[in-house]
């Protein structure tokens, strides 16, 4: 298992489903955890998501989430060239959200599965399907 970092990005339209309905980017990576001064595999993942969020006028929520897009593992050797290093990512997800009332902080979590649609043997080893995650928002406008 590896710990990954990295930074996330969510809008939410005024004139549509605001503060219901969320599209995003998130970078997220290894070198920001585990292969952070390591020798750990590096590895990124560029995201894609939409996500609703129900109980909109509570500070509590749960969260559906469907994400879409690319996996990038740095085998760095040349010997590793003919090892699958890349793959394509969908993942539905399910979490739960708090936001705070008198902060602009809110903090996610949630849980995803990725959809490994590559044959046994043509998608990294250390792709794995199931993933955790613990994400801490920040507002910087209110719609």
């Amino acid at each position: 298992m590896y710990w990954e970092n990295g930074i996330s990005a969510q809008y939410s339209f005024e004139n549509f489903k605001p503060n219901q309905f969320f599209v995003g980017f998130d970078f997220v990576s290894s070198r920001l955890g585990t292969a952070f001064n390591s020798n750990a595999i590096k590895q990124d993942n560029y995201l894609l998501s939409a996500s609703w969020h129900f109980n909109k006028n509570k500070p509590y929520h749960f969260v559906t989430r469907l994400n879409a897009g690319y996996f990038y593992s740095d085998l760095e050797e040349d010997m590793f060239k003919e090892i699958p290093n890349t793959a394509f990512l969908v993942s539905p997800e399910i979490g739960f959200s708090y936001d705070f009332k008198k902060l602009p902080i809110s903090l996610n979590v949630g849980t995803g599965y990725y959809i490994i649609t590559e044959k046994d043997g043509y998608s990294p080893g250390t792709l794995q399907p199931l993933y955790f995650h613990l994400d801490i928002y920040y507002t910087f406008f209110k719609p």
